[in-house]
């Protein structure tokens, strides 16, 4: 029975994330499921497991069916509402599950001095026929978190942006790629004594001139925020 309440929760957060894309088209639609949700789950005791399985499956198929057609009538605000959903991936959970191993630099959550910047030391393993062969990469990218405040969105601050570079340099130093990921509204609006475009400016010209191959990997890049670690081959 745990399985299936689990599929019930992920079930609900299917929903709660396709009614706030689309909830506009299929609110009804949505009602409905809803309520026939929260009836399984206040009844999921007294029914049996093949009832709940077959019934959450059905809802399952239902579901899917509405986020194939919403998918076909996609607008673009409806893109700035996906990239800036909470429960859109994040480069915590893209670190934690990309990459095989990684060590995160300059401090963790809102220890980090920005921590709507991530820099992190990652390993990828790949096989080649019989042998295996381990590379390490500089991940650097905007950490929105999943509704956490002092992310501030990903929006980076000066700071953040100094930080990135500082690693940036670092893997150069020791000759390995550098992987960024851009997941932010922009840079942090706060008042220009601190920097913030002379900041990005530095950045921009720094990463010009680095001799490692930099890879951008872009979600929602706004203004100077995605540009201060967006210059790439």
């Amino acid at each position: 029975m745990l399985v299936l309440e689990k599929k019930l929760d992920v079930l609900k957060r299917r929903l709660i994330y396709l009614s706030d894309i689309k909830g506009e088209i299929f609110g009804e639609r949505i009602q409905t499921l809803e309520n026939w949700l929260n009836n399984i789950s206040e009844r999921i005791y007294e029914l049996s497991e093949e009832e709940v399985a077959e019934q959450l499956e059905k809802i399952a198929t239902q579901i899917s069916f509405y986020e194939k057609e919403a998918e076909q009538k996609l607008t673009p605000l409806d893109y700035v509402r996906i990239v800036r959903h909470p429960f859109r991936m994040t480069l915590k959970d893209i670190l934690e599950n990309v990459y095989d191993d990684y060590v995160e630099l300059g401090g963790e959550e809102e220890y980090n001095i920005d921590p709507a910047v991530i820099a992190a030391r990652a390993t990828i393993t790949r096989r080649i026929g019989k042998r295996v062969y381990t590379h390490q990469v500089m991940v650097i990218g905007h950490e929105k978190g999943h509704g956490e405040e002092f992310r501030n969105g990903g929006s980076a601050k000066p700071w953040g942006n100094e930080k990135a570079l500082r690693f940036m340099q670092v893997a150069e130093t020791e000759g390995i790629p550098i992987h960024t990921y851009i997941f932010t509204p922009g840079a942090y609006p706060i008042e220009d004594y601190p920097g913030a475009a002379q900041q990005i400016a530095r950045n921009l010209y720094a990463m010009a001139g680095l001799r490692v191959p930099i890879i951008s990997f872009i979600s929602e890049g706004g203004s100077g925020g995605a540009e201060a670690i967006g210059l790439a081959d």
